[in-house]
């Protein structure tokens, strides 16, 4: 481990701009700590040395709710985007170019950043469906379209822990099933359900479960999720079976008992990846991704949430 982010208690995400060597950091501070006057800013931070480099004012509305999916870098590189929760729900968009506030986008009822094509995110919306905002040169919003409802928040909600694929997102359900995603244009395309477990495997109640229970090795398109055993509403549980699935066959290709509980996993992108994964515990643990084989423990890995 080189180092460590110094961010505030109120950052939900961070996301990495590797070509321009830029970490950006939704991050709220109280003039008083826990109370006071709030001020909300992006902050960019060098890569190389983990140094604030600059600041940019954004409305004072950020989500304080911990999840990759609520800041979101767009894939021209120029444009930050980040969930806005007051609890009117919005997305802030910012120029990192420019450094510079560009916009705010009303998207009431829904939620999550998840960028597609080069200025496009889709958002989970409470409905069961997902929409697509798609972004202007200044950074305002040029279109919106929204998909079919194919989830039930009453009966089987998604997970608001995504993994981003090789041709666009995977989600989870909380009973285990799994939907793809992805857009092009202006057209949303979502996949029929595919199940994680088999029918014996859903009467002995295995379900995914964790706080970060979703990672996806792009390259491969290989899907890395926490299983576990148990009723309706043990999603957040931690999970005791990691199975692998390929997601183009929609088929597992691997099911690995754990030696203790995982709560949290994410999967390196490159050739030969790291699995990292968090224990119950607080351990940090990594592993060769393709090869589920252990190399190294870091005991005192720093704050996580």
């Amino acid at each position: 481990m080189l180092g460590l982010l110094s961010l505030t208690n109120y950052t939900p995400a961070i996301a990495v701009n590797r070509s321009r060597g830029e970490v950006y950091a939704a991050e709220t501070y109280l003039s008083r700590l826990y109370r006071g006057k709030r001020e909300d800013v992006l902050t960019v931070y060098d890569i190389a040395t983990l140094s604030p480099i600059a600041e940019i004012d954004v409305p004072d509305k950020i989500a304080e709710i911990t999840g990759d999916t609520n800041i979101g870098l767009m894939g021209n590189g120029k444009y930050v985007t980040i969930y806005n929760f007051t609890p009117a729900q919005s997305i802030s968009v910012i120029d990192v170019e420019n450094r510079h506030f560009a916009a705010e986008i009303s998207t009431p009822g829904c939620a999550m950043i998840m960028p597609v094509n080069d200025a496009s995110f889709l958002m989970v919306c409470g409905d069961g469906s997902v929409q697509l905002i798609r972004l202007a040169d200044d950074g305002s919003e040029s279109k919106r379209v929204r998909s079919e409802r194919f989830f039930s928040v009453e009966d089987d909600a998604v997970f608001d822990r995504t993994a981003r694929t090789r041709d666009g997102w995977l989600l989870v359900s909380h009973a285990g099933l799994a939907y793809d995603v992805s857009a092009v244009d202006t057209t949303i395309t979502v996949s029929k359900p595919w199940s994680l477990a088999s029918d014996e495997e859903r009467k002995e109640l295995w379900r995914p479960g964790g706080t970060g229970p979703i990672a996806v090795h792009r390259s491969s398109n290989l899907a890395f999720i926490l299983m576990h055993q148990g009723k309706v509403d043990t999603h957040h549980e931690s999970g005791s079976e990691l199975w692998i699935f390929d997601t183009d066959k929609h088929k597992r290709v691997m099911r690995w008992a754990l030696d203790k509980p995982w709560s949290d996993i994410l999967v390196l992108q490159g050739e030969r990846p790291k699995l990292i994964a968090m224990t119950d515990d607080g351990e940090l643990q990594i592993y060769d991704a393709l090869l589920q084989r252990f190399e190294r423990t870091i005991d005192e890995p720093g704050p996580w949430s």
